[in-house]
């Protein structure tokens, strides 16, 4: 009785304001739970609306109560139509964080061009027109005008004489072979620096090779495993929280859309995942000079940001959260989870769980690859035609090359691990990723790629690069027939 009592004088107050409540506003602070201050709220609200202007300056809708406290909103309503009664299904398949065990230096970096060698190789193994090849050593010794097919890792790309020339090795040796035709010419420059590739090679008169074709690993056409049942995955990545540039507003409507207060409730109700892929927070001492573009300086507190806001999410959905380059982790691939010592806010969440990067897992029986994205650098930047405001081409090589980040010495950091974490041995459903900032989604032969963009407006740097982010957008997954469509949650798109 007390409480309704509190509550009767809490609207009493608002009204005495000259305020009106809408139904939903009022069904809110009805409902608040019981530790919930609803003076405190009704005093922000009255804060918030002072100097309002337009035609809905004197009226309260839920929106106003969630942007003074959002926090009650997700404690304390359902999203109208109700939840599909169907509970989340999530498998981690493959997660590097407790398998990482770096080796010394330069035995590690051995054994781990060797343990990708022979596991790319075991892929090419499947491919008929990759049947026959043989090592490079043996390759050498062809007789002049005789065909052979080598596999190797393409170690350098130069120009001969107005010819593209790529020195491949393998365990046995090192090749150079040059591109005469055009064709090959185009292939040889999209392959990328340390990645696997097929020649099929002729031994030239005057000693030289030359390469008839190339081929990379590349994945088979195929139909994806779809959910039987109609659930929804959410793809996120590069929030970027604790960073002067984290679009809170935007990331404000997203929570009340989820929480069922923007309509949309068919799709929302059928939500059950929210995906991750890295940067959840902006990180401290990512580059020089960032200590002025941060709103919280201290990580711990990034996170403690980041639960305060990820809280407001649904209890019914399952969050997976996976490390970035921004994230409080090692910037060497595979990077592991972040630690409950610096995410224990996050740890303590009922409905979340951390993963390494990458990470393999399993949504209602579709299988995600969550991988940030760090290398897209490299590609891009190495690859003629790649950019950033078209990140699934990037992706598409990288799943081509069956390899998330295969060019060693460049922006992105490899751990010398005796096993390779990055090869792509099982083609995923969805590929999903993340880093550089720009929305893209693409079916490449049964897969998915999916790069969901980020929740930080443009940098300084970004602006001085020219790069041009598309924030605030979110792909959801149909997982029963693996379709997107798009929330912009932006200031013009929603």
């Amino acid at each position: 009785m007390e409480k309704r009592v509190s509550e009767s004088k809490a609207i009493a107050r608002v009204l005495a304001a000259g305020y009106m409540l809408n139904a939903r506003a009022f069904e809110i602070i009805n409902k608040a739970p019981a530790d919930v201050d609803v003076d405190r709220l009704v005093d922000r609200l009255l804060e918030r609306k002072a100097g309002t202007l337009g035609d809905g300056a004197k009226m309260i809708t839920e929106s106003d109560v969630t942007g003074a406290m959002p926090e009650v909103v997700n404690q304390c309503l359902e999203p109208e139509g109700g939840v599909v009664d169907e509970p989340s299904n999530l498998e981690i398949v493959s997660d590097p964080t407790l398998a990482i065990d770096p080796a010394e230096a330069n035995n590690g970096f051995k054994a781990l061009f060797n343990d990708r060698y022979e596991r790319l190789s075991a892929i090419l193994r499947n491919r008929l027109d990759a049947k026959g090849t043989i090592p490079i050593a043996e390759a050498r010794k062809l007789p002049s005008s005789k065909k052979a097919k080598v596999a190797g890792l393409l170690s350098d790309r130069s120009n001969r004489k107005g010819n593209v020339e790529l020195k491949l090795d393998d365990p046995t040796g090192v090749i150079r072979v040059i591109c005469q035709d055009k064709l090959v010419e185009e292939t040889a420059l999209k392959v990328p620096f340390d990645g696997m590739v097929v020649a099929e090679i002729l031994h030239g008169k005057t000693g030289q090779f030359y390469a008839d074709s190339l081929l990379l690993p590349d994945v088979p056409g195929r139909k994806p495993v779809c959910s039987s049942h109609r659930v929804y995955a959410l793809l996120l990545s590069d929030l970027h929280i604790g960073s002067k540039m984290f679009l809170a507003d935007d990331f404000n409507r997203f929570l009340q859309w989820i929480n069922g207060m923007l309509g949309d409730r068919d799709v929302v109700g059928r939500v059950k995942y929210l995906i991750v892929a890295g940067d959840l927070v902006d990180g401290v001492g990512v580059y020089p000079g960032q200590e002025f573009q941060l709103a919280e300086t201290d990580p711990r507190k990034q996170y403690e940001m980041a639960a305060r806001l990820l809280r407001q999410v649904p209890s019914h959905i399952q969050i997976v959260l996976s490390p970035g380059n921004h994230d409080a982790v090692r910037q060497a691939l595979p990077q592991p989870a972040v630690s409950p010592d610096l995410a224990g806010t996050l740890y303590e969440m009922g409905n979340v769980k951390w993963v390494g990067d990458p990470a393999y897992i399993r949504l209602h029986g579709v299988l995600f690859l969550v991988y940030h994205g760090k290398s897209l650098d490299d590609v891009i930047a190495t690859t003629p035609a790649l950019r950033y405001d078209d990140p699934t081409a990037a992706m598409k090589l990288l799943l081509r090359s069956r390899h998330l980040s295969p060019t060693y010495g460049k922006r992105t950091a490899l751990s010398p691990e005796l096993r390779d974490f990055m090869v792509i041995d099982e083609v995923p459903d969805v590929l999903h990723s993340g880093h550089v900032h720009t929305y893209g989604e693409l079916d490449y032969r049964g897969t998915l790629l999916v790069n969901s963009g980020t929740w930080q407006g443009q940098t300084d740097f970004q602006l001085n690069m020219g790069l041009e982010p598309t924030p605030s957008i979110i792909p959801v997954i149909d997982l029963s027939t693996l379709e997107v469509q798009r929330r912009n949650f932006g200031a013009a798109g929603y």
